[in-house]
């Protein structure tokens, strides 16, 4: 079992605040269908916690980008630099293609949001005008449009001019309680370290706990827990869908795939559980309330009512279950730390392996075997890119660039208009 897929509730852990599957069972139920293996003591590798220079600086370019002042400009044509709002259509043959189109959308030119032959074309046009402006995909850019030219319709709503406040001091004071940039930035590299300490925990603690699940031995399981899984699986897509402005349908694998998800699902259900009754994990009452009292800000939440009036306490329940089972898995784990290179070296040589071996499987069967590439399932407990941020109101989609680097520019404008265009119609480096 890849790692990469056991990495994937640090993306998920939110989505498993609203599903929940067989929290009614204690760890006891299991012990027909469970042979546990040996949870302590056992070898993990964890990513140790770093915070360098370009970090600390993206998160500074972040605040300053979060503090600039957008100036309606007029009496020009848009230049680098320059945020524009704009509509577009985009044809081949005289036909409008999947993510070719959108209304109101706000990019900054020169950051990269379109293909460059496209961005350097409205470069120089006013408010109002409008462009027929011809490019041609490059020939490794997809596999249905690379190649082909096409024709793109483009008209300029607005122009406007970004300035940036100056980093010093007097910035640093208006926006913290710090007086000093070097304050300012001591406090910032350390609550990265935090961040990044908390994160790596999770993915460790998430490593341990699928370590267990690999070794130990399973010979069936309750229906009533599959059932609710599968629920638990169905209720997922369709959030997911939902968050990415996709249909449920474009989550969908085979039934083998699907099922093989959804036994993922409960063999992890049975391992936590009965863990957390071997050593007492459950969580208290004082537990549950102090996790909630750190949660529902984060969430953006007035109080801790609010946010359970959205989330259950159940499977808020089981969340903080499943984190004192890592924790304690971690804490009780013969722990080596790594680079953060060399853990997701370690992660791409295990998938550049398997697709070696389904290469050299479908050769030796003469292609007979249909071997489903597993790099194009969209199953929520598949994909780590699902943890990227789409805002909700996205719902076209946009010619951009595969390699923008969604951290670096999270603070500009325009990102809350791009965040879903980069699907279909991104640029490869």
């Amino acid at each position: 079992m890849k790692k990469c897929m056991k990495l994937l509730a640090v993306g998920a852990a939110a989505a498993s605040l609203a599903t929940s599957c067989g929290s009614q069972s204690s760890g006891g139920a299991y012990d027909e269908y469970l042979t546990l293996a040996e949870y302590k003591g056992i070898p993990v590798t964890r990513i140790k916690s770093e915070v360098t220079d370009e970090a600390v600086q993206e998160e500074i370019d972040y605040v300053i980008d979060d503090n600039a002042e957008y100036n309606e400009i007029t009496d020009r044509g848009c230049q680098e630099g320059d945020l524009v709002n704009i509509d577009f259509t985009g044809t081949i043959d005289g036909e409008e293609f999947d993510g070719g189109s959108g209304e109101d959308y706000e990019i900054v030119l020169g950051e990269g949001y379109f293909l460059e032959d496209l961005e350097a074309e409205i470069v120089g046009m006013t408010t109002g005008e409008t462009k027929e402006i011809t490019i041609t995909f490059p020939e490794d850019y997809d596999e249905e449009l690379g190649g082909q030219e096409a024709v793109f319709s483009v008209t300029v709503n607005t122009i406007y001019e970004i300035v940036r406040p100056e980093y010093n001091d007097a910035f640093v004071s208006s926006i913290s309680d710090f007086s000093t940039t070097e304050e300012y930035e001591e406090d910032l590299r350390q609550t990265l370290l935090e961040q990044a300490d908390e994160s790596n925990d999770y993915t460790a603690g998430y490593d341990a706990l699928y370590s267990v699940i690999d070794a130990s031995t399973f010979s069936g399981y309750p229906q009533e827990l599959y059932d609710e899984c599968e629920q638990e699986y169905d209720d997922m897509n369709a959030m997911y869908a939902e968050m990415f402005g996709m249909d449920v349908e474009d989550f969908e694998m085979s039934d083998e795939d699907t099922q093989a998800a959804i036994e993922e699902m409960v063999y992890e259900e049975m391992v936590v559980r009965t863990i957390a009754e071997r050593e007492d994990l459950e969580p208290s009452d004082e537990d549950f309330n102090a996790y909630v009292d750190t949660l529902y800000e984060d969430y953006g939440y007035e109080s801790a009512e609010d946010f359970l009036a959205d989330y259950s306490e159940e499977s808020i329940r089981d969340e903080l279950l499943l984190t004192n089972v890592m924790n304690f898995l971690l804490e009780n784990a013969e722990i080596t730390e790594v680079s953060e290179d060399e853990y997701y070296g370690d992660i791409y040589e295990e998938e550049e392996t398997d697709e070696l071996m389904e290469e050299e499987l479908i050769d030796e069967t003469d292609g007979i075997i249909d071997l489903e590439d597993e790099t194009g399932s969209l199953d929520p407990r598949d994909e780590t890119d699902l943890i990227e941020e789409v805002p909700d109101d996205s719902t076209e989609e946009l010619p951009a660039e595969t390699e923008t680097d969604a951290a670096g520019t999270e603070g500009n404008a325009a990102d809350t208009e791009t965040g879903a265009a980069e699907e279909n119609l991104t640029e490869e480096s």
